[in-house]
């Protein structure tokens, strides 16, 4: 199967993960060309030069008005009209740019380059991708906000003990705080107990509330791995197989043609060859998307992106899809049968779906900086979905992302032979794998498994390492940002190599 990174409209959120395990962790499997101090002379090389010039001489309009030229026309309006929006505020933000390093990764073409801000002396991963049908073009322009190289300088390259791994992610958070200005918690198993559980920050910054481990946080994309265990429980259930069809599921599916050629088991991994539903239309009319069977119509009017079965691509459409299989195959709404048969099991008290309507005790407001050179903060309501869906957007705690991890290992979830199944075969994404709802990727000799979850104001990950148990879990209030994704993945790397 050929794999791929394609343009949407909301590429940090898939891409800033997974760049930033293919830079930065420790251990990892994905290679890369050497770092280089030059830039490369070769499209994306030259388009790169030309953009940091701009960045330096240019107003936000005039930057806008020229950066049209260089996109491709297979760039969808959307995503067109956010990398216009992040290089207009990159030239009013940046105080101009320097270049610092180049290297070529991921799918052929692609080049990463690490840019400073000459304000705030932050720095910048700027990605871009030419399109190989359009000579000249690129399909695919990005900005993440890349750590301070100094934060990990003291970080073993080998095993630590435990005292050393908390000595370690508490002096993390303190740099975070003070230099990024970090809100969330970070927790940390041996598999038996938590040995580090610690938060900084606010969970609401207009009444200055302090984040603490009663604090939930949205936890975005996370949620796809409840959906994927809800359907791995309606498999071993015998209610269905991972082979059938979203027609056999679905018959008030719009397009039941397209839907015929889908299955469960491509739905899961994301080979399903769907578009999404974070179009325009879908945010002017937030309030009117709440259950799964709302999104049907949305999603079916989507283009296709390529046959099922044949590529790669995120998609929350096809989670959302899963959500209403769950709802027809069990008899019982989406977000009772979380809370019936996976949160409950697992011991997750704090954890569950909220509307822009409801007041949710104790949970964390969700805040933005609008470029990646900004400094001042943005709340995120205007971003959110009315409601969190089967592709994320729901809330939890550390402690019950914990308690989740315990459960799913311990077998009271689903069984170890439909746990196994959602395993296998993964298909190949970044430094490692997607499995059935789970990022797997290899350390030391032992597989890291998990889910990242990132969007404008929240940014979660769980890193379960598989073999041992320990687990980490982290939560923050503030995103998209690699940041505290990137934190747990290098602990985990570090639990991995325990013996």
């Amino acid at each position: 199967m050929k794999v791929s990174l394609r343009t949407t409209q909301f590429v940090s959120s898939l891409l800033a993960p997974t760049l930033a395990l293919t830079i930065a962790v420790a251990g990892s499997s994905a290679s890369a060309d050497p770092v280089s101090t030059t830039l490369p002379d070769t499209v994306a090389g030259a388009v790169a030069k030309m953009l940091i010039a701009h960045i330096n001489t240019d107003t936000p309009g005039a930057i806008q008005q020229w950066a049209p030229a260089i996109l491709s026309t297979s760039v969808e309006a959307d995503a067109r009209a956010a990398i216009l929006k992040q290089l207009a505020v990159s030239a009013r933000d940046s105080g101009g740019v320097d270049f610092v390093d180049a290297r070529t990764q991921g799918p052929p073409g692609m080049l990463v380059v690490t840019i400073k801000g000459r304000r705030t002396g932050q720095r910048v991963a700027l990605v871009l991708l030419p399109d190989p049908e359009q000579p000249g073009k690129l399909a695919m322009v990005d900005m993440v906000p890349v750590d301070d190289p100094t934060l990990y300088a003291a970080w073993p390259e080998t095993g630590a003990s435990y005292a050393e791994i908390a000595r370690l992610a508490e002096d993390a958070l303190n740099q975070l705080e003070r230099t990024t200005d970090f809100s969330g918690c970070l927790s940390i198993s041996d598999g038996m107990d938590t040995f580090f559980d610690e938060c900084r920050g606010s969970a609401d910054r207009t009444f200055g509330v302090e984040a603490d481990q009663r604090t939930k946080f949205h936890i975005g994309s996370m949620n796809k791995m409840f959906t994927a265990v809800a359907i791995g429980q309606l498999v071993e259930a015998g209610e269905l197989s991972w082979d059938t069809t979203l027609a056999e599921l679905m018959p008030e599916y719009p397009d039941q043609a397209a839907a015929a050629n889908i299955t469960v088991w491509q739905l899961l991994h994301h080979t399903a060859g769907l578009g999404d539903f974070f179009v325009t239309e879908f945010f002017q009319n937030r309030e009117n998307f709440i259950n799964p069977g709302d999104y049907l119509d949305l999603i079916a009017r989507q283009p296709s992106i390529f046959e099922p079965g044949t590529d790669w691509s995120y998609s929350n459409a096809g989670y959302v899809l899963l959500g209403r299989i769950v709802e027809n195959v069990s008899g019982e709404d989406y977000f009772d049968y979380i809370q019936r048969h996976i949160f409950t099991p697992a011991g997750m008290t704090s954890s569950g779906f909220d509307s822009q309507e409801d007041i949710t005790q104790n949970l964390a407001i969700g805040y933005f900086r609008e470029g990646a050179f900004a400094t001042s903060w943005k709340a995120n309501w205007m971003t959110l979905p009315f409601k969190g869906s089967p592709a994320g957007g729901g809330y939890s705690t550390n402690r019950d992302l914990l308690r989740f991890a315990g459960a799913l290992r311990a077998g009271r979830l689903v069984g170890t032979a439909t746990l196994q199944k959602m395993f296998d075969d993964g298909v190949p994404v970044g430094p490692g794998a997607y499995a059935a709802g789970f990022g797997d990727r290899q350390s030391n000799g032992r597989h890291i498994r998990g889910h990242a979850g990132g969007a404008p104001g929240m940014s979660a990950n769980l890193a379960m390492v598989w073999e041992t148990g320990a687990t980490v879990a982290v939560t923050s209030n503030q995103g998209d940002t690699p940041t505290a994704m990137l934190l747990s993945e290098r602990i985990a790397d570090l639990l991995a190599r325990q013996d």
